[in-house]
């Protein structure tokens, strides 16, 4: 078994976003709380290389391309379709608003999320925690454990947004997307793939709430 620390590193991301969200009410606070603890602790970690983890191959970019366009599709085509029988408007734009996802700086907000989220959560997740998890289990171990702990602050973050047992249905989609990702890592050796498809599915979240909840 591994010591408290190892487990701290995987519920780190999660208590970041609790104080954020949750607790101080904020979306610019759980940013700078959440991509701090995502950026830093990798680097202060004297046992993670991100040797070989980013690559130029051109089959790991179109499996990011391809596997990013079909969760865009489904993320904004099906909530396009179907979101008046899921989402309540009103109550979430009244919480967006609460949380400071609202004027000028909902510009900043978006250039994080596609640009910045992308790349530091597979970073952590695929890159940093999968050989973290390896050094002592299996790939399998690595996907399933960096998947489950992926989706945990996200439900977190849907918890205010659905009823139940809705919220539920909301993460499973961002547990499935992990457990892909983490699959591409094995796969390829690398996050470039987890990376491209993981912007793509951010880009599909975008365009929901640009076009249909702003």
């Amino acid at each position: 078994m591994y010591n408290l620390r190892f487990w701290l590193l995987l519920l780190g991301p999660t208590l970041m976003i609790f104080v954020g969200l949750q607790w101080m009410n904020s979306v610019v606070v759980t940013f700078l709380l959440f991509y701090s603890w995502l950026l830093f602790v990798p680097i202060l970690s004297k046992r993670f290389s991100n040797k070989n983890v980013i690559s130029s191959e051109r089959k790991s970019i179109w499996y990011g391309i391809l596997s990013g366009t079909v969760f865009f599709t489904f993320i904004f085509g099906g909530l396009f379709w179907l979101h008046a029988y899921f989402i309540d408007l009103e109550v979430l734009r009244q919480l967006l608003d609460d949380w400071g996802f609202s004027g000028n700086g909902v510009f900043g907000l978006i250039f994080v999320l596609l640009c910045v989220n992308p790349i530091l959560e597979e970073l952590y997740w695929r890159g940093f925690m999968h050989n973290r998890i390896k050094e002592k289990w299996t790939g399998a171990h690595a996907i399933w454990l960096t998947a489950i702990f992926y989706t945990l602050y996200h439900f977190l973050s849907v918890i205010p947004m659905f009823q139940w047992p809705l919220n539920i249905v909301a993460v499973l989609p961002v547990f499935i997307a992990g457990l892909f990702w983490g699959y591409l890592r094995e796969k390829t050796g690398s996050i470039t793939a987890g990376i491209i498809s993981h912007f793509l599915g951010d880009l599909g979240i975008m365009c929901v709430y640009w076009f249909i909840v702003r």
